[in-house]
């Protein structure tokens, strides 16, 4: 590959956190013709590939050789370049502020990150500052400028001097100037609605979240009123944005076609940029919002919609769960486990021609090929179409398999009645309770026990076990059926967002507020069986029940199955 001289201002990346001051750094290198040096070290940073495209070569354990691909930096030092607290350790940061000045006290340990909770912290000795020439000798000795030697799961990379010099520009770089949204002490987020959502469900959305900054803005006042005194002091130093930032949160709404929405975000952030997307709401498709966060590094905590983006690789949002798709999942693990009632031969899928339909029928059919299987036979029902005069299934149905599958609206219920009046129905049917809504609750007696749905909350009876935090819902008449749903996802992301904006404390890089997120302990929420998190995840509640409805005039949900998850 060839080196060539070029404008400082094409070397500058933005995405991730790069920011424009990393100009002053880069003016004593060389720069790939190519592509601008910081995207190239940012693919060695978090991918391990050389700007020549191969793959970078390192040793672990001393001579045990490993491809950089599998032993990539950002696997240990995390997106932002900041560390990580995992099993008790400390995982340093290697960010050029970093690493370029003398570290003489223990680092700060994140509350309520892994490691804590009666786990004993293993902290790094102190160092001298390191130079460029250190800091290479340590990523390709594995020595600090001590003369210590680093831990053998630290990979010792061979690069030669010009990667050398285009990684530790990429280091320099990271995570140097605070994100945007941050401005004279006060911290932008924002919250996206979109017009088509009934504005009983908005105020459910947005008043916990407007209640956390209310009360996120009296304590910061409070400190800021009484800074001079001792106890403001010690807990700025361990709480520092809590005691000096203030929150504000704007409601974004986009109103208008999907089409247009790019456009009137672009807009919006133009007015006001932001650190954050916090909740949010919408019935229609995120992808539109996903991807302006995709783009612009905008981190999106908790939308709140049936049909958030599946992506394994993409990270600025991060969702409540996989909606319909992890419904559809679910029910597939769940007949995959079951046989017979789960064997191809014995199962029919019947998918309503509906946005949620066509969801729930792709995580099934992903759920089922990661088990083996293939396809089932698949029927698809045009809109107001009943199940009982399709000819197709009906057929079908005579053959008589083990399982029916009904991807299909409130009508479900209705539908299913019908069905057993015209033709013997399988042992399994299976349903979706995001997609029935309420109408689960009304199964006629005779069907209760063969009619089983997803369902991805706790059960209702074992949620008032955990219900401390809905208290104040319970008291408000607005805070009713869809509504008191919607409050409570909301008071989820309140919980999430309350901790990462503590642990970033002065902190104030936007991957660093995702990448704390990865890091938070397992939340116990009452909506959710389990909210869970780790680096790079982006579905917190990856989990569903399979319930039936118990006999008699006050039927409870009865689980069938453990909570099936990935």
């Amino acid at each position: 590959m060839v080196f060539i001289r070029m404008n400082i201002s094409r070397c500058i990346s933005t995405v991730g956190g790069v920011s424009i001051a990393a100009t002053i750094l880069l003016t004593s290198l060389t720069c790939p013709a190519a592509e601008t040096g910081l995207s190239l070290g940012e693919r060695m940073y978090r991918e391990g590939i050389l700007p020549s495209g191969n793959p970078m070569q390192a040793f672990v354990k001393g001579d045990v050789p490993v491809s950089g691909t599998a032993f990539s930096c950002v696997s240990c030092h995390m997106r932002s370049g900041l560390g990580s607290v995992e099993g008790g350790v400390v995982t340093t940061p290697t960010n050029g502020r970093s690493l370029y000045q003398l570290r003489n006290a223990p680092l700060p340990v994140m509350p309520g990150m892994g490691g804590s909770g009666g786990v004993k912290i293993t902290q790094p000795p102190p160092r001298p500052a390191f130079t460029d020439e250190t800091l290479a000798a340590v990523l390709r000795g594995g020595v600090d400028p001590t003369g210590r030697k680093l831990d053998d799961v630290m990979p010792r990379y061979h690069l030669g001097d010009e990667d050398m010099k285009i990684l530790v520009a990429y280091l320099k770089s990271l995570s140097a100037t605070n994100s945007p949204g941050i401005a004279n002490k006060t911290l932008h987020l924002a919250t996206v609605i979109t017009e088509e959502v009934p504005p009983q469900q908005v105020e459910a959305m947005v008043a916990p979240l407007e209640k956390y900054v209310a009360s996120w803005n009296r304590l910061a006042g409070a400190f800021e009123k009484n800074k001079t005194s001792s106890q403001t002091r010690m807990y700025a130093k361990s709480n520092r944005v809590a005691a000096y930032q203030k929150v504000v949160l704007s409601r974004w709404v986009l109103k208008g076609p999907e089409t247009t929405w790019a456009g009137q975000l672009a807009r919006l952030y133009q007015q006001q940029p932001v650190f954050a997307l916090v909740g949010g709401i919408s019935t229609g498709d995120w992808k539109t919002i996903h991807q302006f966060c995709e783009v612009n590094g905008i981190p999106c905590l908790f939308p709140q919609t049936d049909f958030p983006v599946i992506s394994e690789s993409d990270w600025y949002t991060v969702y409540l769960s996989k909606g319909h798709y992890q419904e559809g999942e679910a029910a597939a693990r769940f007949l995959a486990a079951s046989p017979p009632a789960g064997s191809e031969q014995a199962l029919v899928q019947v998918v309503r021609d509906s946005r949620q339909g066509r969801a729930l029928a792709a995580g099934f059919v992903a759920g089922w090929r990661e088990a083996g299987r293939s396809e089932p036979p698949m029927i698809l029902l045009k809109e107001g179409e009943p199940l009982s005069t399709n000819l197709m299934l009906l057929d079908l149905l005579r053959k008589k398999p083990a399982t029916l599958i009904v991807w299909d609206g409130p009508g479900v219920v209705k539908e299913l009645s019908a069905l057993a009046a015209v033709v013997a129905l399988p042992e399994l049917l299976l349903a979706s309770s995001g997609y029935a809504g309420s109408t689960l609750w009304t199964v006629p007696d005779t069907l209760r026990s063969r009619t089983h749905f997803t369902y991805p909350y706790r059960l209702p009876q074992d949620e008032e076990m955990h219900d401390r935090l809905n208290e104040p819902l319970k008291k408000d008449p607005r805070m009713q059926g869809d509504a008191r749903l919607i409050a409570k996802k909301s008071i989820a992301a309140v919980g999430v967002l309350n901790q990462a904006l503590f642990a970033i404390k002065e902190e104030l890089f936007r991957d660093y507020f995702l990448d704390v997120i990865g890091m938070i302990r397992d939340l116990d929420v009452p909506l959710y069986e389990r909210i869970s998190f780790g680096p790079g995840q982006r579905y917190a509640a990856k989990g569903c029940y399979i319930v039936t409805l118990s006999q008699g005039p006050n039927p409870i949900l009865v689980r069938k199955s453990e909570w099936v998850g990935y």
